[in-house]
């Protein structure tokens, strides 16, 4: 792993990668896609909540687009840049889509439900995440947590990332970053689509 590109010489163990992680993982893997279909069953449109949704899910993407081209994850204590902002930006964005995905259902009670589900289910795995890398990066990672906030940025980090890094495509391509970016807008096309049929159908109260 490096940082800010010196070389760590170590390898991380694999201890995170069983139990209680997996379990966690596998979870909000599923959720993550169970969750939208969810919502979009239930989903009425509403066109202001439809298109604060669709702006959310294009900034959560876009972030951890750019967080994804930055790191090599398990290879890498990243600090700069996307990393400047929090500490898990990849997983900021991801909440990010999934209260976007909940409001373009039309219901805020199904958007805070999303956010608080996923919320508290990340909070777990970036808790466990957290002791895993102390382990692997010892003091240089608990610098890193007293620099920079866990999830939530605060004006000081905003300003830190935005100092230009050295990005790539290519492995934000590696770290499939691509995929969640297009399944995103086909997730916004597909509510979408659903709504305009529904229009044809039944008369709804849009605003």
């Amino acid at each position: 792993m490096t940082l800010n590109g010196q070389q760590n010489n170590h390898r991380p163990g694999r201890k995170l990668k069983s139990g209680a992680y997996l379990v966690l993982t596998r979870l909000r893997l599923n959720l993550g896609l169970v969750a939208p279909l969810l919502l979009l069953v239930f989903g009425k449109l509403v066109v202001a909540m439809f298109i604060a949704g669709a702006i959310l899910i294009a900034l959560g993407a876009a972030l951890r687009l750019y967080s994804a081209g930055v790191i090599r994850k398990d290879q890498q204590l990243q600090r700069t840049g996307a990393y400047a902002l929090c500490r898990n930006p990849l997983y900021l964005g991801t909440l990010t889509m999934m209260l976007g995905f909940g409001l373009l259902s039309g219901y805020w009670s199904l958007a805070l439900l999303a956010l608080l589900v996923f919320g508290i289910l990340y909070w777990q795995v970036i808790r466990l995440e957290e002791i895993w890398l102390i382990d692997i990066f010892g003091e240089a990672y608990r610098d890193y947590i007293r620099e920079t906030p866990r999830l939530l940025p605060t004006f000081s980090s905003l300003r830190k990332s935005l100092e230009r890094v050295p990005y790539s495509l290519k492995q934000a391509q590696a770290n499939h970053e691509f995929t969640t970016a297009v399944v995103s807008v086909l997730g916004i096309l597909i509510f979408l689509i659903k709504y305009v049929l529904a229009l044809w159908i039944l008369p709804l109260n849009l605003w």
